[in-house]
Parts: C-alpha cells; structure tokens; sequence
C-alpha cells in the first residue's frame, strides 16, 4: 500500500517477491529488502534483495526481480 506521498514501501515489495515466490512453488520468502536512502531521479529502481543471492535459481530470480522493479521502481523504507 503507497505512503502518504504515494509511493509503495519495502513492505508491498516483500509481499509481492513471496507472493511471486508462492505461486512459482518456490520455498523461499523473505522478510526485508535493501532500499537505498534517496529516490533516484532516474527513476532506476532504488531497492535490492540481497538475502535472495544464491537461494533462487539465477534465472527464476531475474525474471522476478525485473517484473518486481517494474512494479516497484522507487520504494520508501518502512518506519514503524
């Protein structure tokens, strides 16, 4: 769900990549993602999932990360 300012959070980034991971009968979830501390004016994404580095099979996880950053762009950390 968008903040405030109307951008997604780390938090809809991770329901999305387990979501993604459920319904592609993956057993992996995770429970953060690395967002950078701006939003790039290049509207690159501005968030990474290093915890996946090695678990996912390369392919599987390129594929999901590159729909992922489509959909989820920028993000801002959650603070709760």
């Amino acid at each position: 769900m968008p903040d405030q300012h109307g951008f997604p959070t780390a938090s809809d980034v991770v329901k999305h990549m387990n979501a993604r991971f459920a319904a592609l009968g993956l057993d992996c979830r995770i429970e953060h993602i690395a967002v950078l501390p701006y939003v790039n004016p290049m509207w690159m994404a501005n968030w990474d999932i290093p915890q996946l580095a090695g678990v996912v099979d390369a392919a599987i996880l390129e594929e999901e990360l590159r729909e992922a950053r489509w959909i989820f762009p920028q993000v801002l950390e959650d603070y709760e």
